[in-house]
């Protein structure tokens, strides 16, 4: 037949009747369009055998420029696709994603082929992490088809990924809607939430998430810390009684609301974390304790603390901390017998601990240290202030010699 067509094709036109070049042009065009119909169906049934090789030669060989001008683009776009697929049951990746998306570009894909490769290429994308590129064509399949859950999912992830948590949240949304949200789900869509300080709506979220069997401890204190950004702090503590949560995180949610004067909560969370311990606190937690207390003008508390503080690990801030609140509290004597001590741990030069210790001693009635520590602070007061209470202790010992010569006579 080939040699009989050669023939005739070399064969000079003036020597051919008409009807017979007529016959010959229509028999020259049948075989190329028989064979590009055929073409799709041939690569395609290829790859339904399993001749995944066999299909990309083939469609290398339809799609290579000098025969694909006869492709019209429905066909050029479906022969990509197929390559697409033979690639992937090849474990080739790379040139099934590069295949996909030539395919998509053609703009000549059925509905259904469009879907399919949408779909493919959503998950090749993801697993190189061609985020911006899964979140395109998440977009287009949902614009377009149905958007399917493991689709979504990956666009989910995606928007997480990039940080896009609006986005992020409205795929998770788009999943419960398809009935496919699960704890993976709720995890991201609360701390996108979270991310974006909607604290109620990841409170909410985590809601869901904890009341799931097997939750891990660290989504129970996930929702904690939503639940105190919420401010709903009696169910954070119970979650966090749940969690059994490391007090480390007790110490981050009440610092946080140290900051935000909420420190009355501040306290609750603290002094629960405490509570839970299985050892004794060590002086840094005890000193957040004080600092709570403090804040919440809890003094009396407070001294009690930092003095059992002093008893084992003395230092010279936490000495002038007690010093201060005793002195606060008209607690002369303590002033007196603290200062004393912190005087020997550095504080020689330290203005207000003379001037705690000068109008303590006076107030206790301890004229001769105060005497003395007035002495002290004058030389380090600026103020003048020193000088007066100089003035009060003279009159005051005055008064005291008074009454003395008095019982005298």
């Amino acid at each position: 037949m080939v040699r009989r067509l050669f023939r005739l094709v070399v064969c000079p036109r003036m020597l051919m009747p008409t009807w017979r070049r007529l016959s010959l042009g229509a028999l020259l065009l049948c075989p190329v369009m028989v064979v590009q119909a055929a073409g799709v169906d041939t690569v395609s049934a290829a790859i339904q055998n399993g001749d995944y090789q066999d299909a990309l030669t083939q469609a290398d060989t339809l799609l290579t420029p000098s025969e694909q001008q006869a492709l019209v683009p429905s066909e050029r776009a479906e022969l990509q696709r197929l390559q697409a697929i033979a690639h992937l049951y090849l474990d080739q990746r790379a040139e099934a994603y590069r295949a996909y998306r030539q395919a998509l570009t053609l703009n000549g894909l059925s509905k259904a082929s469009e879907a399919d490769a949408l779909t493919a290429v959503i998950s090749l994308a993801f697993r190189v992490e061609q985020y911006e590129e899964v979140l395109n064509y998440a977009r287009q399949l949902r614009d377009k088809h149905t958007l399917q859950p493991t689709s979504a999912r990956f666009a989910m992830q995606a928007a997480y990924a990039l940080s896009r948590f609006d986005v992020a949240i409205e795929y998770a949304r788009q999943l419960q809607k398809l009935g496919a949200e699960d704890a993976f789900i709720l995890q991201t869509k609360g701390l996108s939430e979270m991310a974006l300080s909607r604290f109620k709506a990841a409170a909410a979220t985590f809601d869901k998430l904890v009341n799931q069997p097997d939750v891990a401890p660290r989504w129970l204190e996930q929702a904690a810390r939503a639940h105190a950004k919420a401010g709903s702090h009696q169910t954070a503590r119970q979650y966090l009684a749940r969690a059994h949560a490391d007090i480390s995180l007790y110490r981050t949610l009440s610092a946080s609301l140290l900051e935000q004067d909420a420190s009355q909560q501040a306290l609750r969370y603290w002094q629960q974390g405490l509570q839970q311990l299985t050892r004794l606190p060590t002086r840094e937690e005890q000193l957040f304790l004080v600092q709570c207390l403090i804040k919440t003008g809890q003094r009396v508390a407070a001294l009690n603390r930092i003095s059992e503080v002093n008893l084992s690990e003395p230092d010279k801030q936490t000495l002038k901390l007690q010093v201060m609140l005793a002195y606060q509290l008209n607690h002369w004597q303590e002033v007196i017998d603290t200062a004393q001590v912190a005087l020997s741990y550095g504080l020689k030069d330290d203005r207000m601990l003379w001037q705690w210790l000068s109008i303590s001693a006076i107030k206790a009635g301890d004229y001769a240290l105060a005497d003395y520590a007035l002495e002290q602070w004058e030389a380090r007061d600026p103020t003048g202030l020193a000088e007066r209470w100089r003035d009060t202790l003279e009159l005051l010992k005055a008064k005291r010699a008074k009454r003395r010569d008095a019982r005298l006579s």
